[in-house]
C-alpha cells in the first residue's frame, strides 16, 4: 500500500510539472502570437499610410497637371491678344484709304500714329479726320481714292 501511495504521489507529481509546462508554454505562445499580431498590425497600418501617401501624390500631380494646362491656356490667350493688338495698332490686315494717294512714307506714319492710339475712339476719329484729307487731295489730283494693303 505505502508502495502505491509512492507511485501515486510520484504521477500526481509529473502531472502538475506537465500542466506546468504546458501552462507556461501557452503563455510564451500567448505572447509570441501578442507580438505577431502586432507586427501584422503594423504592417497594415505601414500598408494604409503608404495607400494615402500614393493617393496625395495622384491628387497632387492632376492638380499640377491642371495648373499646367490653365498657365498654357493662358499664355496661349495672352498671345493671341497680344497679336491681335499689334495688328489693330499697326492697322495690319486693313487697308490705307487713299493709300494710292500717299507716298510709302506717309503709309509708315499713318500706320505709327494709328498704332500709337490708346483708344478705338480715338483710332476712329483719327481715320476719319484721314479719310477727309484723302478726299481732298484725291479732288486735287482728280483721282479716286482707294484702300490699299500694301
Amino acid at each position: 500500500m505505502q508502495g502505491s501511495k509512492i507511485f501515486i504521489a510520484i504521477v500526481g507529481s509529473a502531472l502538475a510539472c506537465v500542466g506546468a509546462a504546458a501552462y507556461g508554454q501557452g503563455q510564451q505562445g500567448g505572447q509570441q502570437g501578442g507580438q505577431q499580431g502586432a507586427q501584422q498590425g503594423a504592417q497594415q497600418q505601414a500598408r494604409q499610410q503608404q495607400r494615402q501617401a500614393e493617393r496625395a501624390m495622384s491628387q497632387q500631380q492632376s492638380m499640377d497637371q491642371d495648373r499646367l494646362q490653365s498657365r498654357d491656356r493662358d499664355r496661349t490667350q495672352d498671345r493671341e491678344q497680344a497679336a491681335q493688338h499689334t495688328q489693330a495698332s499697326q492697322g495690319a490686315g486693313e487697308g490705307i484709304y487713299g493709300g494710292n494717294l500717299m507716298t510709302a512714307q506717309e503709309r509708315n506714319q499713318y500706320r505709327a500714329e494709328l498704332g500709337a492710339l490708346g483708344s478705338e475712339q480715338e483710332r476712329m476719329e483719327y481715320k476719319a479726320r484721314h479719310s477727309d484729307r484723302m478726299q481732298a487731295r484725291a479732288k486735287e489730283r482728280n483721282v479716286e481714292p482707294r484702300v490699299t494693303t500694301d
